[in-house]
C-alpha cells in the first residue's frame, strides 16, 4: 500500500513538473494586454539560429528577442502603436515589416500574428547593392471584417519582386566574377 501511494505521489509530481514546466515555455500565450507575435526564421528553408528580433516604436528599440536554438521565437507586443520589426542574424542581411497595432477595443482579447521569414545570407548576396533591403518586405494591420492582422498584399507583392531581381542579380554577379578568373 505505500509503494502504491510513493507512485500516485510521484506520477502526480510530474504531472506537475511538466504542468508547470509546458506553462513557462509558452508563457507568451495569448495574454489579453498585448499581441502575441510567433514566427520562425530561415533561409533557403534552412533554420536560422541566433537570430534576433528587434521591435522598434518610433525608431527607438522597444525590446530585443533572441530566437531559440530551434529558430522561433515568441514576444509580446503592445497595442495601438505603429512598429518596426527587425529580424538579423550574423552572416545574413537584416529584413523588415511595418506593424500597425491598432485593433478595437473589443477584439483585443487574446490577439496574434505568426510569420515566417526568409532572410539572405550575405554571400549570396555578394556583388549586388542591398540597399532595397532596408525597406520593410510587408505591412501588416488589422483586419476587422476578417477579425485577425494581415499583410498588405500588393505591397508584398511588389516587395517580392524586387527581392527575386536582388536575388537574380546576385547570381549574375557570382557567375560573371567565376568567368573572369
Amino acid at each position: 500500500m505505500r509503494s502504491f501511494k510513493i507512485g500516485v505521489f510521484l506520477s502526480l509530481g510530474f504531472l506537475l513538473y511538466f504542468t508547470v514546466s509546458s506553462a513557462q515555455a509558452n508563457n507568451f500565450q495569448q495574454r489579453e494586454d498585448s499581441i502575441l507575435l510567433e514566427g520562425s526564421v530561415f533561409n533557403n528553408e534552412t533554420k536560422v539560429e541566433n537570430a534576433i528580433i528587434r521591435v522598434y516604436i518610433n525608431n527607438q528599440l522597444y525590446k530585443s528577442v533572441k530566437v531559440s536554438r530551434s529558430n522561433k521565437f515568441k514576444t509580446n507586443l503592445p497595442f495601438n502603436q505603429m512598429l518596426t520589426i527587425e529580424i538579423a542574424a550574423p552572416g545574413f542581411h537584416s529584413k523588415r515589416f511595418m506593424m500597425d497595432t491598432n485593433v478595437p477595443e473589443s477584439e483585443k482579447s487574446r490577439m496574434r500574428y505568426t510569420f515566417d521569414m526568409d532572410i539572405f545570407s550575405e554571400e549570396e548576396m555578394k556583388g549586388v547593392n542591398t540597399s532595397l533591403l532596408d525597406f520593410p518586405v510587408g505591412l501588416v494591420h488589422y483586419d476587422e471584417k476578417k477579425g485577425e492582422f494581415v499583410h498588405d498584399k500588393k505591397y508584398t507583392k511588389q516587395m517580392k519582386k524586387e527581392y527575386f531581381n536582388l536575388l537574380e542579380q546576385a547570381k549574375l554577379s557570382e557567375r560573371s566574377g567565376m568567368e573572369g578568373d
